[in-house]
């Protein structure tokens, strides 16, 4: 049997549970280890086609628009994220550039549009291959979007600027943050077990039908 099988493993002790239906607001602990094995999320689909929306539509002025604006004695020096790859770029910090350009660029902008496919997908109920790829990719390209990592970055360059001349917040700042924390959200909120299981339903009765 491919589906429906009456037991989960748990991720981290490998113990053998028992698999029960599981309402949205609750969640699945590991009576060994105590880990959270499942916490369903009401209308994940839905959520995470708004979340990601969002967030790509962020990208563009929080990428190009001015996040900051140093004053000093009357000359104005305005950084934008694309601005700040290619300053390292310039410098000579080629690997640098390319780790920033990866983690706080592509990566986020990656994420957040294989999410919005996966959503489509599963609202269009194309259950093959496709979104078994995308789910798996999804799943990978997570572990290396940093855009709190970058945010952290502006905090520190904030802090240190601040007694040399006046810094002042511009309009990609504002984007940024709003993007950061849609990104957040679906990566936190986006629950890919429902699609999973769709999947596995829809796998399962290929089987079942399949000729002998």
């Amino acid at each position: 049997m491919l589906y429906g099988q009456p037991h989960i493993a748990c991720h981290e002790c490998d113990a053998l549970l028992a698999d029960v239906a599981l309402p949205a607001g609750k969640k699945l602990v590991c009576p060994r280890c105590n880990c959270t094995l499942r916490k369903p999320v009401r209308d994940p689909v839905n959520r995470g086609l708004a979340l990601s929306l969002t967030s790509l539509t962020l990208m563009v002025p929080a990428f190009f628009m001015p996040i900051m604006t140093f004053n000093m004695l009357g000359l104005d020096t305005v950084d934008t994220m694309v601005k700040g790859v290619l300053h390292l770029f310039q410098a000579g910090f080629w690997w640098m550039a390319l780790l920033v350009l990866f983690c706080s660029i592509l990566a986020p902008m990656l994420e957040n549009l294989l999410v919005l496919l996966i959503c489509l997908l599963s609202q269009a109920r194309r259950y093959g291959g496709l979104l078994i790829t995308l789910l798996k990719i999804q799943s990978r390209i997570r572990r290396w979007a940093m855009l709190e990592v970058y945010m952290l970055g502006i905090l520190v360059a904030y802090v240190k600027m601040i007694d040399s001349g006046q810094v002042h917040m511009g309009i990609g700042m504002i984007c940024f943050t709003g993007m950061l924390l849609a990104t957040t959200l679906n990566t936190v909120m986006f629950d890919t077990h429902s699609i999973w299981e769709n999947v596995g339903r829809y796998r399962g009765g290929l089987h079942e039908n399949r000729p002998r």
